[in-house]
């Protein structure tokens, strides 16, 4: 594949624009206190309801980038949303933008929907080439409707 120019086909551009199926996202206290854990969050309105209830929040709150875990079920269909058939077989992560948009709360059940927004074949001198997707992830809470955040990712495969 080194030799081979690879050209965007028919089937990648029309994907740009098309949605992937949601997936669900359950917000936990355990994943909060977990997360916040885990990266060196010491505010107690991320641990404890009382010191969230003080702050003027209706219980602990996810802090911002935490937007709690995917529902899975191993005996369900592909959670991941493959827009096309890529000829390129290694993957990286080329970064994700997080937007919160409003306050994320323990309890909370969030829908997320990915968007494939563009696609490119760049020139790589490491690789001879590079696919470049980048994606929008719209995380709506159910029992309100709100979205309550937006992430943008770039991925990058060779």
């Amino acid at each position: 594949m080194a030799d081979e120019v690879m050209e965007l086909t028919d089937e990648m551009k029309a994907a740009i624009g098309k949605s992937g199926e949601p997936t669900t996202y359950e917000v936990t206290s355990l994943g909060i206190r977990t997360f916040c854990r885990a990266v060196g969050y010491e505010d107690g309105i991320y641990f404890d309801d009382e010191e969230a209830k003080k702050a003027g929040h209706k219980s602990i709150i996810a802090p911002p980038g935490y937007l709690g875990m995917p529902v899975w079920n191993p005996n369900g269909p592909a959670r991941r949303a493959d827009f096309f058939k890529s000829p390129f077989t290694r993957n990286l992560n080329g970064g994700t933008a997080v937007e919160p948009l409003e306050h994320v709360y323990a309890g909370d059940v969030l829908e997320a929907v990915t968007t494939l927004t563009s696609v490119e074949i760049l020139p790589s001198k490491a690789y001879g080439q590079l696919m470049v997707r980048k994606t929008e992830t719209a995380y709506k809470r159910q029992s309100d409707g709100k979205v309550v955040a937006k992430t943008r990712g770039t991925s990058l495969s060779y």
